[in-house]
């Protein structure tokens, strides 16, 4: 019988030897080395620490992650299982003493070793250029800050992953599934954003407490605003979003939160990325497990 490991490693090193993956890895460690340099200005100007260095300004690598992320995720979900269907080498598959459900674990798995492998370097990266160039080191607290955000944007971009490879299960068609995903991707990350400023735009002005509320409940619907705000929590022991809005709560002056205090105002954000992940691969069993293939 074939193994969990043998399906999951095998995935993983066609993965990481893609083209695609390449180059997107490639791009996503690059921006991260620019952003890196940039923080330079800010430390000079202004005298930022490292976590406000990662979440203040340009050189954040919130928004780089939040953007990029999912462009990897739907890159390794979106022809998982309809290539295979498409190429006919899924019969081939089905037919070796294997369950179904091996191949789809071994599959998801391969895509979340292979997420881990690029956000981690990527902020790897990011952080020794700082060290090196700067000289700021971050301290004990900021480290583990870092070391969950990274546990955080791999749940994250694996609910993007996992989106796309219900979608490649779904529609058994590689370009309809890459089409999918990407709109999905937009939708999250750019329509949403800009459909809660045209809608509040039509409120009067003097409304300005109600238009604040109609972008803040309209933003809120895409696990982008939800990982924002997650990630800013979580980095930054100064920083105070709520979780289900786009202002801070506020912090007393001089004092920062603890690693437990983050986590208690910020878990529900994760709690909803991470119950969108467990959905879609739910999903993705039931529909792979009970549909007949046929090439």
């Amino acid at each position: 019988m074939m193994s969990l490991k043998t399906v999951m490693m095998k995935e993983f090193s066609d993965n990481v030897v893609s083209k695609r993956f390449i180059i997107l890895f490639s791009f996503l460690t690059l921006i991260s080395i620019i952003s890196a340099f940039a923080s330079r200005y800010y430390t000079g100007t202004y005298g930022l620490t490292f976590s406000q260095l990662i979440t203040l300004t340009s050189a954040s690598i919130i928004p780089l992650i939040s953007k990029i992320g999912p462009l990897i995720g739907i890159m390794l979900g979106f022809d998982s299982i309809s290539k295979e269907i498409e190429k006919g080498s899924i019969i081939l598959l089905l037919s070796c003493p294997i369950y179904r459900d091996t191949i789809l674990n071994g599959k998801i798995l391969g895509g979340v070793l292979t997420i881990a492998l690029a956000i981690s370097t990527s902020i790897m990266v990011s952080t020794g250029v700082i060290m090196a160039v700067i000289g700021i080191m971050p301290t004990t607290d900021e480290a583990i800050r870092l070391i969950i955000y990274l546990i955080a944007s791999i749940i994250y971009i694996s609910m993007y992953m996992a989106i796309s490879v219900y979608t490649s299960i779904a529609t058994k068609n590689t370009s309809m599934s890459l089409l999918i995903s990407i709109i999905v991707w937009l939708t999250f990350t750019q329509l949403i954003y800009n459909a809660s400023n045209a809608i509040s735009a039509l409120i009067p002005e003097i409304l300005s407490e109600t238009r604040l509320k109609v972008i803040t409940a309209i933003r809120m619907l895409t696990p982008d605003q939800h990982y924002n705000n997650f990630s800013m929590n979580i980095l930054n022991a100064k920083m105070a979003l709520d979780p289900f809005g786009i202002f801070p709560r506020g912090t007393p002056p001089g004092r920062s939160l603890t690693i437990i205090e983050s986590l208690a105002i910020s878990w529900p954000n994760l709690a909803i990325i991470t119950s969108i992940l467990i959905a879609f691969i739910a999903a993705s069993y039931i529909k792979f497990l009970r549909e007949e293939v046929r090439c």
